[in-house]
């Protein structure tokens, strides 16, 4: 491709003339849209769907269709495990969440209610990140697919 410009008149001013060469743009562009591709695909894969438990939803709830309730709380002693009334805490090994313990808990809810699929899961504003994605790793891996995070404040009196 070629740049031509023409100063005009008759002063005497030669016209510019420029090839530019546009391979290495289309190499970079082509490239780019590669790389976005893959990454877009790997990014698809690593998330989580977590629902927010909404204000106006827990109003509307109809007192025919109550199920069974259950509930992760995560707090800096460990977890507190909750069905319906019932509350099961499993305390921190040492340092670390007992996450096995937890796993095993969540198990025996699913076969004790082999339909429920929701759990929510609520947590200190202290606790790490890192911590509430293992213990939503956990639910997961107890096929609970549908996870919401409540307000620890909303914990229904933990």
């Amino acid at each position: 491709m070629s740049v031509s410009v023409d100063t005009g008149g008759k002063s005497g001013k030669k016209s510019v003339s420029a090839d530019l060469n546009l391979v290495p743009y289309i190499d970079l562009l082509t490239c780019m849209v590669s790389f976005l591709l893959i990454t877009a695909v790997w990014t698809q894969l690593a998330r989580l769907e977590v629902q927010q438990k909404s204000q106006s939803a827990a109003g509307q709830v109809d007192p025919s269709e109550i199920k069974t309730k259950i509930m992760v709380m995560v707090d800096q002693e460990g977890y507190n495990v909750v069905e319906d009334e019932n509350s099961k805490r499993i305390q921190k090994k040492g340092d670390d969440y007992a996450y096995e313990d937890l796993l095993t808990e969540l198990k025996r809810l699913k076969e004790a209610h082999p339909d429920k699929n929701d759990i929510q899961v609520a947590s200190e504003d202290s606790i790490k990140f890192d911590i509430l994605v293992k213990t939503m790793d956990a639910a997961l891996s107890a096929r609970y697919p549908d996870i919401s995070l409540i307000d620890s404040s909303s914990g229904g009196g933990l």
